[in-house]
């Protein structure tokens, strides 16, 4: 049994800021704004002052270097460590949070164009807003889709949405709009900065590929054999 621990090689939110739009416009918008620093909203919703219009959302995209993963392991486990530290809820709306697949165009910078880059595709169990706390550790744990989309080779790339309106919405458009009310706003928010407790982690689990045994009693690589075959 192998395991690696690993903070985020990039950590950041990608934003929506439409100045006033429906729900779905909000969601499906090109982002316009990022923010690369340790302290910020992990997922947010602001509402407008016009009825039924929403002003922004967020979404927040992690970057692993899981490169020291052996090519021919099997990934057992996955989770993904946050520490909470705020939140805040001013709608009638059950928000929940969870990991999506998400694209980077740069692994090592999250850019206002990634907003559009996040995927639909559910890497990890939820975590609700009533259940996200402020002050510990809030873990994710990823199912087989997650475990697939960790890499061996690079970097691997998640993101964090809302799973009952932004997500829902971007898959039945027009339907999941949240309770609306004026100016008002939706967080939860995650510390990376200072001490090393702090900063977020994946955790990976996985085993190694066996020796193979040869008849002679001697345990002789894959690699090995892969020579011995080639001459």
């Amino acid at each position: 049994m192998g395991q690696i621990i690993v903070n985020p090689v990039v950590d950041g939110y990608a934003s929506s800021v439409t100045g006033g739009s429906s729900w779905h416009s909000a969601v499906s918008a090109i982002g316009v704004s990022a923010n690369n620093l340790m302290t910020i909203d992990l997922i947010r919703a602001t509402s407008d002052t016009v009825e039924n219009q929403w002003s922004q959302v967020v979404r927040t995209f992690f970057s692993f270097d899981t490169s020291g993963i052996p090519n021919d392991a099997t990934i057992d486990s996955a989770t993904l460590t946050l520490r909470g530290y705020d939140k805040k809820n001013e709608f009638s709306a059950t928000w929940v949070l969870a990991l999506y697949d998400a694209i980077l165009n740069n692994p090592t910078l999250v850019a206002a164009g990634d907003f559009a880059n996040a995927g639909v595709v559910l890497l990890s169990s939820t975590i609700a807003y009533a259940a996200w706390s402020t002050s510990g550790d809030n873990v994710l744990t990823l199912n087989a889709a997650g475990l697939a989309n960790i890499s061996k080779t690079g970097n691997t790339i998640m993101c964090v949405r809302d799973v009952t309106y932004d997500v829902a919405d971007e898959l039945d458009p027009n339907n999941h709009d949240p309770a609306w009310t004026t100016y008002n706003l939706y967080y939860m928010r995650w510390v990376g900065s200072g001490a090393e407790s702090n900063k977020p982690f994946l955790t990976v689990n996985y085993t190694e590929a066996p020796v193979v045994q040869n008849p002679g009693g001697a345990y002789i690589s894959r690699n090995m054999l892969w020579r011995m075959s080639s001459l």
